[in-house]
């Protein structure tokens, strides 16, 4: 009995390999969800140098020193320098890659990011980014100064076209001066879009008018909040310079504080 020696020809065809799928190839809606889970943070970015557009050098580039052999390799047990790193700018890497990456995602890294600033840090930061970056940024973290520059800090908070959620770190209660909550009471009206101000005080070493500092922090906050929403539910009314009762109220001196 003879057996058929001829075979088919798809036995020995090879097949082509399945397409390469690349970030890029995909639809813009599912590339823009994948890279938002990359430049997101769930915590606040602090900003330590102002190195965060797409014109700025490499984020290492000024701040490893200059040296003709290998750097050595930091023991284990020692943390890095922290003066080598520009915290934020590693979320930003991903968008300095490509331009349309950049262009698809630029907005999103700055509304919906928290940005936390020292005085040192917010003046250099808003002139080193362009002004359509800085007009995206709706919610900034502060550390205010000791009790003054106050004014000029409200000022360069009103800068901030889109700014809707505020957080501001005050010094210990032991520092506490009616002028930091007056200061805040007049600040936010010029800061047109803010709808929440939060304040935040840093631990100090106790006494006895702690407790009055933190439940006076909170009144100030609520009148505050109380005032942002009247101006909201008011918008398109002569509404401008007013005080709203609450806030009103939480301002009253508490003892035994300065000025």
């Amino acid at each position: 009995m003879l057996l058929a020696t001829h075979c088919p020809s798809r036995i020995h065809h090879i097949a082509s390999p399945p397409p390469t799928i690349t970030l890029l190839g995909l639809p813009p809606e599912i590339r823009t969800q994948i890279v938002s889970y990359l430049i997101l943070s769930s915590s606040a970015i602090t900003i330590h140098e102002p190195r965060f557009n797409r014109h700025s050098p490499p984020p290492l580039a000024k701040t490893l020193p200059r040296t003709t052999g290998p750097i050595p390799a930091p023991a284990p047990s020692t943390p890095p320098p922290e003066d080598i790193f520009t915290v934020g700018t590693t979320r930003l890497a991903l968008l300095l890659t490509c331009r349309l990456f950049y262009n698809e995602n630029w907005k999103t890294y700055y509304s919906r990011n928290t940005f936390f600033f020292s005085l040192s840090t917010l003046p250099p930061f808003l002139d080193a980014i362009p002004s359509r970056c800085r007009d995206q940024i709706r919610r900034l973290s502060f550390r205010m100064p000791y009790r003054h520059r106050h004014a000029r800090i409200w000022q360069m908070l009103s800068t901030l076209k889109r700014l809707e959620e505020l957080e501001l770190w005050l010094h210990p209660p032991a520092t506490a001066r009616h002028s930091e909550w007056e200061s805040c009471a007049w600040g936010v009206r010029d800061c047109e879009r803010l709808r929440a101000l939060r304040l935040r005080r840093e631990q100090g070493e106790g006494g006895r008018n702690e407790d009055a500092v933190l439940e006076k922090d909170k009144g100030v906050e609520e009148g505050i909040n109380a005032f942002l929403r009247e101006r909201l539910m008011e918008r398109g009314r002569d509404f401008e310079g007013r005080k709203c009762p609450a806030m009103l109220l939480a301002l009253e001196p508490l003892e035994d504080l300065g000025d």
